[in-house]
């Protein structure tokens, strides 16, 4: 997790997506299950970087494959990804 903690900070992304529920509770400590938490926005704080960086939660793509029913939910969140990332290149 250092390492990932590191990479995310010399990177300096606008956002992250948190695929998966191991990804998710692994960078955000939350005990909740992706169902839950999926599509929803949390301020991740990096150590390194001076301000949290805006984290959305998504399905991972092997639940995808295995539950292909699920794929919209994944649709609507990249589109809100997609929405974040533009709104953010403005600023």
């Amino acid at each position: 997790l250092p390492f990932v903690w590191r990479h995310i900070a010399l990177g300096k992304p606008r956002v992250v997506l948190l695929s998966g529920g191991t990804a998710t509770s692994a960078m955000l400590g939350r005990a909740e299950g992706i169902t839950k938490l999926r599509g929803k926005w949390f301020d991740l704080s990096v150590p390194g970087l001076d301000s949290p960086v805006p984290a959305l939660t998504t399905y991972h793509p092997s639940f995808l494959l295995r539950t292909p029913a699920r794929k919209n939910e994944s649709w609507r969140d990249f589109l809100e990804l997609q929405s974040k990332l533009n709104e953010t290149q403005k600023n």
